[in-house]
């Protein structure tokens, strides 16, 4: 088959094969079945095999199109890190890790679709909202699954969430068919999380690198389907030099047994040329051309890392060299000097790889046959790159994500400095981010700044969704100001751009709630969920506040309709205060239960006001009125969220009564 439309080479390079690329990925016909067969009919099916084996792009390329010609229901891939940015002040209490899953699995559908729902929901969601589901499975995929794995310890307990949802769904949702994609160096992690929680035995999947007849074959025919018969002889060349690794002196050793496919596409892909050249491949002198392309590719990744981590090159060289290229007698130097996300980079970008050395842990090139070119690289051959501030802003992105501010302002101030004017989706993107690392850092005034230019920016576009999420940003951020009155009057702009978002709507009775509004509050929120039973946070909101004014009955069936995940603290001390509510006293006394679970609300939020004067109350109605008017007291001065003002004079109530 000749590729139509401009001419490309057989090469897709260091990237992973995307759909698009379908008729060059050739030589895993086999593993292609296999997978497809273990996904459709096994709960959960494990994918595994070193970084660079071509895990993504066999789903990618291969697996998802073939089920989709067989009309299974396949999402979208999902990922562990999302490169969208939202507003995150507009958002509603959320695990960042589940909203990045399901908007990859939401195939770029609005954040209203989403937004709120735990793993269990979406996926109800979706198969209630599809007219054409039969009873066959949803197929689903989380790709990269090992960058869950190994978060640092501050997001321990978004993690754990997040495998409650995910492994919770598993038992909830029948139709599921579950695919995780993993590095082979993560495989037993994985096993242990699993273990946890009871999973049965999963199928697994070895992806292993390509054998030298199939890597042959696999480049002849990507060559000959873009037209280049006489390039497809030299295939076989290629494959040999991949496979040959060389000493410093040039001396090579016995060739491997097999081949590594991402060398080999990186390679390729630059001996091709861009724009493509297949004379310049027929002409290489492979030995030498090889070691230079692999010494470009090389170069690339060590100058994007340094790039994206604000790394002086010469100092990220210095530690590659020194902890990276060392003998192999040598232990390793210690980690700090780059720090554990420029080694997770480097991994993921396939220049690295872990092992263990007496021990210890150590890091050497993923592959023997990029050594010596490594040998032969220096800071002063690596790349000059064009200012790219889309590039700028999703190494600002994946800065927040790893918790490091400071680096992700940086980042977002050069993406605007680059940024054309004419780029008016952009911009606002670079403006809404700038927003999110404020709002998150407290600054609340300069967040608004931001939401409110990267609205204007949108409004120029006619993106009125985007502007409504927007101006409902802006609003929860004056919110946060403790102006309540000026909040509700942005939220109720926001749903008059955006009537038929529900979660813009939520925010609107929330903020009413925070106003001393409790009656509009309930009504906008009870209208929210008479529209869609099925808003989790609309009805978390509604059986928290039900359960502060008193109605503890109607309280405790919102919280109990609630699904997927683990409980956010102010929910479980509003279930505390309404089951005590309704116990006698008597009963309620010495009640280990309702205290336990109040206790352990204070334990994740001690200083949130609602949460401190939740638990008082309930301390209250079992009789511990020492402990009841210490909460009470902290509750009048916390401040993350402090308390509205009609939850004041609760509080100030309380105090005079004990």
């Amino acid at each position: 088959m000749t590729a139509s439309g401009p001419r490309r080479g057989p090469f897709v390079g260091a990237r992973p094969f995307g759909e698009q690329d379908g008729a060059l990925f050739f030589g895993r016909d086999a593993e292609t079945a296999e997978l497809a067969d273990m996904w459709r009919h096994n709960r959960l099916t494990i994918l595994h095999g070193a970084a660079g084996a071509g895990k993504t792009s066999l789903l990618r390329a291969a697996v998802i199109p073939l089920l989709t010609r067989e009309r299974e229901r396949v999402l979208p891939v999902g990922l562990a890190r999302s490169t969208r940015v939202w507003p995150a002040a507009a958002l509603p209490e959320h695990n960042p890790y589940v909203m990045a899953l399901l908007s990859s699995w939401s195939g770029g559908s609005s954040l209203a679709s989403f937004a709120g729902l735990s793993v269990g929901d979406f996926l109800r969601r979706l198969r209630r909202d599809d007219r054409y589901a039969g009873p066959g499975p949803t197929l689903a995929a989380v790709d990269q699954a090992e960058t869950f794995l190994r978060l640092p310890d501050p997001h321990e307990h978004l993690r754990e969430s997040f495998f409650d949802e995910l492994f919770g769904s598993l038992s909830q949702r029948p139709e599921l068919r579950l695919l995780l994609s993993v590095r082979t160096d993560q495989l037993d992690e994985l096993r242990h999380v699993l273990r946890r929680y009871a999973v049965r035995e999963p199928r697994e999947l070895a992806l292993p690198p390509l054998t030298r007849e199939r890597a042959v074959e696999a480049m002849r025919l990507s060559a000959e389907s873009t037209g280049d018969g006489a390039a497809a002889g030299k295939a076989g060349e290629l494959v040999e030099e991949i496979r040959t690794i060389r000493d410093d002196t040039g001396r090579a050793r016995p060739p491997a047994d097999e081949v590594d496919p991402l060398l080999l596409q990186a390679a390729g892909a630059r001996l091709w040329g861009d724009p493509p050249d297949p004379g310049r491949f027929l002409l290489a002198e492979l030995d030498t051309a090889v070691d230079r392309a692999l010494r470009g590719y090389c170069a690339d990744v060590l100058a994007g890392v340094a790039e994206d981590y604000l790394l002086p090159p010469g100092r990220l060289m210095s530690w590659f060299r020194r902890d990276v290229l060392r003998e192999y007698g040598r232990l390793p130097g210690p980690v700090a000097d780059v720090g554990a996300a420029v080694l997770n980079a480097l991994e993921e970008r396939c220049l690295i790889s872990s092992a263990k050395r007496n021990g210890l842990p150590v890091h050497v090139p993923r592959h023997p046959r990029m050594l010596a070119p490594l040998r032969q690289l220096d800071a002063a051959m690596w790349p000059q790159f064009p200012p790219d501030p889309a590039a700028r802003l999703r190494a600002a992105k994946r800065a927040g994500d790893e918790g490091e501010p400071e680096r992700a302002r940086k980042l977002v101030r050069e993406a605007a400095q680059t940024c054309p004017p004419q780029a008016l989706r952009l911009r606002a993107e670079i403006d809404t981010l700038s927003g999110n690392i404020d709002y998150d850092q407290g600054l609340l005034e300069e967040s608004i700044e931001h939401y409110r230019a990267a609205a204007r920016l949108l409004e120029a576009v006619g993106d009125t969704t985007a502007v409504g999420w927007l101006m409902t940003a802006v609003g929860r951020a004056i919110l946060a100001q403790g102006r309540p009155g000026t909040a509700v009057e942005q939220l109720r702009a926001a749903v008059g751009r955006v009537p038929d978002d529900l979660v813009v709507q939520t925010a609107l009775g929330q903020a009413l709630w925070e106003a001393g509004q409790p009656d509009a509050a309930l009504a906008v929120l009870s209208d929210v969920l008479n529209r869609e039973a099925d808003t989790p946070e609309a009805r978390r909101s509604r059986g928290e506040f039900l359960a502060d004014l008193g109605d503890a009955e109607s309280a405790l069936r919102d919280m109990g309709q609630l699904r997927g995940g683990r409980p956010a603290p102010s929910t479980k001390a509003a279930r505390a205060l309404a089951l005590a509510s309704l116990s006698r006293p008597e009963a309620a006394h010495g009640s280990g239960d309702v205290l336990d679970e109040a206790e352990e609300a204070l334990k994740e939020a001690e200083e949130s006001g609602p949460v401190l004067l939740r638990a008082a109350r309930v301390h209250k109605l079992t009789g511990d009125l020492t402990r009841a008017t210490e909460l009470a007291d902290r509750a009048m001065t916390a401040r993350r969220p402090p308390l509205p003002e009609h939850q004041r004079r609760t509080a100030r109530k309380l105090l005079r009564d004990s």
